[in-house]
């Protein structure tokens, strides 16, 4: 008989996963100094292994390569050997995942890594058989391979280890803080339906994983819209993992995954995180739903962690695994005849095993290698009808069979216990029981939550306040060890706010508050993202931070749940801000693929909330029916405190303590009369949360900046750019701000495109220091990337944001704020005063809509105060009036008149109660009509704006003096009526111009559309086309527009036939590529200039329309054939694409002929005045500069180029008589 092999170093580790290797012939090390500087002394590559306890392809490979004499002695040799628990190491896990996955395409466990002896990996994979097969090298050939290339390749295996080190760190690293828009979980929601599986619930195909952030998710976003689809999906899945094989239908609980898609057969493993998650999923899902089915498995699989799962001391254990007696499943798995055999004796009704069996799909020949794996196909109430019983006495009758099974299981030899207890799981886990007895009412979980965080706080507490990660016994006792990470004392801290607000001690919101102090300290990034290491930690290739979800939620999202919560709790706006910080460094990410970051966004929702604050007076027993009657209803946006009085009160209890049991409900500390019937509860929590809901915003984002612009610092900044030119506004009385005459006009512009982040910067840093931008300019994102600059800037030291003046606007409802009007109108509560122009485009002047846009347009940019606030187009009002036939007359005219201008003043007065908030600084009106004639039904009356202002100062400030600031409007060499036409004033006065009455009247006039008139024929760009594209050399339109429809028919010919459209796609195959016949309608031998008449149209066909749609298709059919068939594919494409250039370049030079004639008048007038020889685009702009009145011209500037195309303009020197030149130039039609 041969002798046990020695043990090696794993002897001493505390890991049950490492010791499972301690006795491999394998010269195992575990993780630190020794092996490194080993690997540095000996010249050697490491082979790091990483994996957990509990995974069955970890033992495999154990028994295959790890425990095989001639492997071990080939790893002894040419490695050293190191040997990593990936759930007590999740730094190094996630640093050489990340490396795995970027070599194989994928991950998993065991994984194999080869490291440089500086730890920078340059190989890597998961499970190697011990021989070649499954396509996989085998693991003995495999570690001959990579010594072979250590001693012969060793610079290419460096070089790639330099490469996936360099990529590891990108993929560590955060872009730009931006405000999260809460629409992302709506694209979320789409995301996920989009690989739904309706037959069997969840996502994806098999493996199928129990996807616990997304259902979370899910629970909410239907609660907040009540969308079926988001129902759907959430009780799909929860009924199909419930239902099926992966849930323990004898003791509860839930295993790791399911190998298929029906979610019958597990990897057997059962992990601590996965049911902490699942349990509270089920509890919301009761919540939600009232299905008592979703109550018992979260009930089953709380009493199955705390009977199997909690140490005696009160930590949690993490896993239990797989195999048993050498084999997968075999502790689970069952036959007629076991079940038999374990009910011997029970008082059974007769057959009622017969129809256990056939509920649980237990049979003869089994589901699962000739076993049953108990699961639920059949719903009971048809079994008990097959069986003739009733559904009441079968469940009675189940309940005594589930007991025998499990008593008759316990003798069954047992999965190893992986009795670890970890930090993070705990907390998820003692947050789950907490949860539990809050909605169940079962005392029971909130002791077992009590003495696990008893434990933690007691027993895995440092010397220095912090928090070892892991702990286990030993005969020696309990050994703490190991340095805590980010999810931790996140994790922790926010199980123990969900235990205070279960009615655990108030001292657990002490602990919590010292943990998340803690947290900051160590775990602090300055771009807002928390690190998952502490600053202490052992440095590694990289200090690791990532935002998305795993198998476990995101540490930097529960870090700033748990912020945002202590913050509620204890009234402390900054814990808030750091959360909001948090979230907002993973926004550009989000933006892209929001279902990976469901944990993030269900943060963002609750911190974008006004939480319904709940406060219990009284005993856990003198309340509990008013508990019960809260406990029912799913509340994701609110705090729970208790008051009582042998505890010291927090913000949220202070002056609460009742003699008798009461509830207080509550938002922004601010709380109705005590409530002491529950049957008043409903009532009074529905009023809340619609309140809630009304208050809801739209954005998250980090800290914002506080200021505004002030005349130093624009002075100082005017003095900065000497090359730049700055007027003088008068935003507050004996106050002057320097303000460029050029401003960025933020129209179009968004995050998604970096041209606009570089032109707006290029702007800021050359002399340009006035933004205008709106809360409609796509869809709220121009005022995302306005701020998202401004901080870059602030934050590098490079602007001030007292420099810079920034414009918003507010009143057009369209996109996601229709959305949310509409959402108002079906809560019984519409914003009022609507004007519902179009079916996508109202319009809103009403208080209560600007005080919510404001609130939305101070996050998206991420300031505290904005310059001016303008009303952007009131005159719909007047438009939907005169389209309604309601101003036919002069005396309907006026009527109308009337109403608007009421409005006006009312919108006036919530703008000055916001200058007086400190949210703006001054408002205005932007106005297309404002240069109307006075009759005209339409147009807008300045003087009138100026009475309204005047009102409203009057109304809030009791004086006069008003802060209305600003006009815009259009103005270019066209359309000039802003300085030609003379229509305001009247009411006995001569008229003036509308630039002229705001001279008189102390306004600043910011211009927009410089430089795109409006004509009878269509917009009419006002600069000269590019001379290389009139001077390039093309082909005659009709010889162009036959070659690509020759190649089309020819794409229609050989490859649509063989193409299937994607399901519910109206779009067929044949129709992908057709430019030849929808682009010709636009030409005959020359361009019809009826139907395209300048470049700039052409410009937004080309880059909206034909680039997307053509790069869309040939993307999705670059895959669709191969072989021979992908070859002419590929041949086919490169003739169709050279083509296809060749036919829009000549639609491109005629459309850019027809804006030079177009625009040919324009420069014949300027010549003729005597204007200088520039661009036309640049005398444009010039003379809007040079008439009187004007004060800052907006320019779109959506390229670098813009911006300094327009900056030229500002050095011409014009020697002509402006008000002459615009006469003869607002003739051009």
């Amino acid at each position: 008989m041969s002798s046990p092999t020695p043990a090696n170093r794993l002897i001493h580790e505390t890991s049950p996963y490492l010791q499972q290797h301690a006795h491999n012939p394998v010269d195992w090390y575990p993780w630190g100094v020794e092996a490194l500087e080993r690997a540095r002394r000996e010249d050697k590559p490491i082979l790091l292994s990483i994996g957990y306890a509990a995974c069955h392809w970890c033992h495999v490979m154990e028994r295959e390569s790890f425990e095989n004499a001639t492997t071990a002695a080939l790893m002894n040799e040419h490695f050293v050997c190191i040997k990593v628990d990936r759930e007590e190491r999740p730094d190094l896990d996630d640093i050489y995942m990340a490396a795995t996955v970027a070599m194989s395409g994928g991950g998993g466990w065991p994984m194999t890594v080869f490291l440089t002896p500086d730890q920078e990996p340059f190989f890597a994979g998961t499970y190697f058989p011990p021989e070649d097969k499954y396509g996989r090298p085998g693991f003995p050939s495999l570690l001959g391979r990579v010594a072979q290339a250590w001693r012969e390749e060793r610079d290419d295996l460096f070089q790639q280890a330099r490469e996936l080190t360099e990529h590891i760190r990108e993929q560590s690293s955060v872009g730009r803080p931006m405000p999260i828009n809460l629409d992302w979980i709506a694209q979320a929601v789409t995301q996920l339906a989009a690989s739904y599986d309706d037959r069997y619930g969840g996502f994806g195909t098999a493996p199928k994983f129990p996807p616990s952030p997304a259902l979370r998710l899910l629970t909410l976003f239907h609660a907040q819209t009540g969308d079926v689809r988001a129902l759907d999906m959430l009780q799909g899945t929860l009924d199909g993992m419930r239902q099926g094989g992966m849930y323990d239908h004898v003791v509860g609980g839930f295993c790791r995954y399911s190998t298929d898609e029906r979610w019958l057969v597990p990897h057997f493993e059962k992990m601590l995180y996965d049911n902490a998650q699942l349990a509270r999923v089920y509890l919301e899902a009761f919540q939600l739903t009232g299905n008592t089915d979703y109550a018992r498995v979260a009930r089953e699989t709380l009493d199955y962690v705390a009977r199997d799962m909690q140490d005696p001391d009160g930590g949690y254990y993490s896993a239990t695994d797989a195999d048993s007696e050498g084999e997968e499943g075999k502790f689970f798995v069952w036959s007629p005849h076991e079940v038999r055999t374990a009910c011997a004796g029970l008082p059974l009704p007769a057959r009622a095993l017969d129809a256990f069996c056939a509920f649980y799909d237990i049979t003869a020949q089994g589901n699962w290698e000739g076993r049953s794996i108990p699961n639920t196909p059949r719903p009971l109430a048809s079994v008990a009808e097959s069986f003739g019983f009733g559904g009441e006495e079968l469940l009675q009758a189940f309940e005594l069979i589930r007991t025998a099974m499990h008593e008759a299981r316990l003798q069954r030899p047992q999965p190893l216990l992986d009795d670890k207890i970890l930090v993070s799981w705990n907390g998820l886990m003692l947050g789950s029981m907490a949860e539990g007895y809050r909605v169940l009412g079962d005392h029971r979980y909130l002791r077992s939550a009590e003495r696990a965080a008893d434990f933690l706080l007691e027993r895995l507490r440092r010397p220095d306040g912090g928090l070892f990660r892991t702990a286990r016994r030993s005969d020696a006792g309990l050994k703490a060890h190991l340095d805590a990470y980010l999810e931790d004392y996140a994790f922790l801290s926010d199980g123990l706010i969900d235990l205070v607000e279960a009615g655990g001690g108030a001292r657990f919101l002490g602990n919590a508050q010292e943990l998340c102090q803690r947290m900051l300290a160590d775990f602090a990034d300055a771009e807002g993202a928390l690190y998952n290491t502490a600053r202490q930690h052992e440095v590694l290739l990289v200090r690791s931070r990532e935002g998305h979800d795993g198998a476990i939620p995101n540490a930097n999202a529960v870090a700033a749940r748990a912020l945002a919560r202590l913050g509620r709790h204890l009234g402390d706006a900054a814990l808030e801000e750091r959360a909001a910080s948090a979230l907002a460094a993973y926004a550009g990410l989000i933006q892209r693929q929001p279902r990976s970051f469901a944990t993030s966004l269900h943060t963002a929702s609750f911190l974008a909330s006004a939480p319904v604050e709940l406060c219990f007076a009284g005993s856990l027993d003198a309340n509990q029916a008013l508990r019960e009657a809260v406990a029912r209803r799913y509340l994701p946006a609110r705090v729970i405190a208790h008051a009582r009085a042998s505890e010291p009160a927090t913000p949220l209890s202070e002056g609460k303590q009742e003699d008798r049991a009461a509830l207080f409900i509550c938002q922004n500390f601010a709380c109705q009369a005590p409530l002491y019937d529950p049957t008043r509860v409903p009532e009074a929590l529905d009023a809340a949360l619609a309140e809630s809901t009304d208050q809801r915003a739209l954005h998250v984002a980090s800290k914002r900046l506080g200021g505004h612009a002030d005349p130093d610092a624009t002075a100082a900044y005017a003095a900065a750019h000497p090359r730049s030119k700055f007027s003088l506004w008068q935003l507050d009385e004996g106050q002057s701000l320097h303000v460029s005459r050029l401003g960025f006009g933020g129209y179009r512009v968004d995050m998604g495109h970096p041209a606009h982040r570089l032109a707006l910067l290029r702007a800021l840093e050359s002399g340009v220091n006035l933004v205008d931008t709106s809360t409609n300019y796509t869809s709220g994102h121009s005022e995302e990337l306005v701020g998202a600059v401004l901080r870059e800037l602030n934050g590098a030291g490079k602007l001030r944001r007292e420099q810079v003046v920034i414009v918003s606007k507010v009143g057009y409802v369209q996109g996601p704020n229709l959305e949310r009007a509409r959402a108002r109108i079906e809560r019984g509560k519409p914003y009022p005063e609507m004007v519902e122009y179009s079916d996508d485009c109202w319009h809103c002047l009403h208080p209560e809509w600007i005080e919510d846009q404001l609130t939305d347009s101070l996050s998206r940019l991420g300031l505290e105060t904005l310059d001016a606030y303008l009303l952007h187009n009131p005159e719909y009002f007047l438009s939907q009036a005169a389209e309604r036939g309601d101003s036919r007359t002069p005396a309907q005219i006026a009527s109308q008149r009337d109403v608007f201008y009421e409005r006006v003043a009312h919108a006036f007065a919530q703008l000055e109660r916001e200058v007086r908030r400190g949210r703006i600084q001054a408002y205005g009106v932007s106005s297309n009509t404002l240069a109307h004639e006075a009759g005209h039904a339409e147009a807008t009356d300045l003087g009138r704006f100026v009475a309204c202002a005047e009102r409203a100062a009057l109304q809030v400030l009791k004086h006069e003096r008003h802060h209305f600031r600003v006009v815009q409007m259009p103005f270019n060499l066209v359309e000039a009526g802003a300085a030609l036409t003379t229509c305001q004033g009247g009411h006995g006065a001569k008229p003036v111009s509308t630039l002229e009455y705001a001279r008189r009247a102390g306004l600043d006039v910011l211009i927009n559309r410089p430089l795109n008139a409006i004509t009878d024929h269509g917009l009419l760009r006002l600069s000269d086309p590019p001379a290389s594209i009139l001077e390039e050399k093309t082909l005659p339109l009709p010889t162009a527009q036959s070659r690509v429809a020759s190649l089309e028919q020819e794409y229609r010919r050989n490859f649509a036939p063989d193409l299937r459209a994607p399901e519910g796609s109206p779009l067929k195959p044949a129709s992908f590529f057709n430019w030849a016949e929808r682009l010709g309608v636009l030409h005959g031998n020359v361009l019809d200039e009826r139907k395209l008449s300048s470049l700039l149209q052409w410009h937004d066909l080309e880059q909206r329309v034909i680039a997307r749609e053509t790069g869309r298709y040939l993307s999705a059919l670059d895959g669709a054939f191969a072989g021979q068939r992908g070859e002419a594919w590929r041949e086919w494409r490169g003739r169709y694409v050279r083509a296809l250039d060749e036919y829009i370049s000549g639609l491109r030079q005629q459309a850019a002929q027809a804006s030079a004639r177009a625009s040919k008048p324009l420069s014949e007038a300027l010549s003729a005045a005597g204007a200088p020889r520039a661009p036309l685009s640049q005398l444009a702009l010039a003379c809007l500069l040079a008439t009187p009145g004007v004060s800052s011209v907006l320019v779109g500037m959506r390229q670098e180029e813009y911006v300094d195309d327009a900056l030229e303009s500002l050095k011409l020197k014009l020697q002509l008589d402006v008000q002459r030149l615009l006469e003869v130039t607002s003739g051009v039609r």
